[in-house]
């Protein structure tokens, strides 16, 4: 991994742990060159000390080097949600699965969009132009493989039960403007939310398999 590389990753990592307007360039180049220092022995030569400057030669400012950390971070995320895909037996599974990672990085997910909304609103705009298309097409594959599986009814419009799926889980993750029933918690909310969307668009081969995912996955009510 090169230098860009190392920065871009350590400061990925800084921003989503300590937060997005808290860490400053002199924070990152600190903790490289510590980082690095470490990495050397007092027999070696050791290396130039990463600085602030050589932050803004690379990127420009922080608003640069803060778009690539979290371009990176959210196409870990992709990643790691296709490598859960790997394992599930269907599509339909895969979906759970996929949404489910969207619950339980939900927190994450939505302090650091408010974050970048707030203070960082260039930033922000652009992760969202580029990234929804991304969602939505990996969504669109998803949904047509169910079709060609006979999972999923073949007259659903595509764009409508993306954008209705899209909507309703960033509602409950990232959006939090619905309003749950007294007693019911995210997770509840979520599962029944999604699970009736699939529901609606399942044949009958789909419907077995939703009921046996959510008797398998769907999380013991709250007392």
């Amino acid at each position: 991994m090169d230098q860009k590389e190392r920065i871009i990753e350590q400061a990925m990592h800084m921003f989503v742990s300590q937060g997005i307007k808290s860490v400053r360039m002199d924070d990152i180049a600190q903790q490289l060159a510590s980082r690095l220092l470490a990495s050397f022995t007092i027999s070696t030569c050791a290396p130039s000390i990463l600085s602030k400057r050589t932050l803004y030669e690379l990127f420009g400012d922080k608003e640069g080097l803060l778009y690539l950390a979290m371009d990176r971070y959210f196409e870990k995320k992709r990643i790691e949600r296709a490598a859960v895909c790997a394992h599930a037996r269907n599509v339909l599974e895969a979906m759970f699965m996929v949404l489910g990672g969207v619950m339980d990085n939900a927190e994450v997910i939505q302090r650091l969009l408010n974050n970048l909304r707030k203070f960082y609103p260039a930033v922000h705009d652009k992760m969202t132009r580029e990234g929804t298309p991304k969602s939505r097409r990996d969504l669109q594959e998803m949904l047509e493989k169910g079709i060609a599986d006979g999972l999923f009814v073949d007259t659903i419009n595509l764009d409508l039960a993306i954008s209705v799926l899209y909507y309703t889980a960033s509602a409950i993750t990232v959006r939090k403007d619905l309003i749950l029933p007294a007693g019911m918690t995210e997770r509840e909310a979520f599962v029944q939310i999604i699970s009736n969307f699939f529901r609606g668009i399942s044949t009958t081969k789909g419907l077995l398999l939703v009921d046996d995912y959510l008797k398998r996955y769907e999380p013991a009510k709250t007392v």
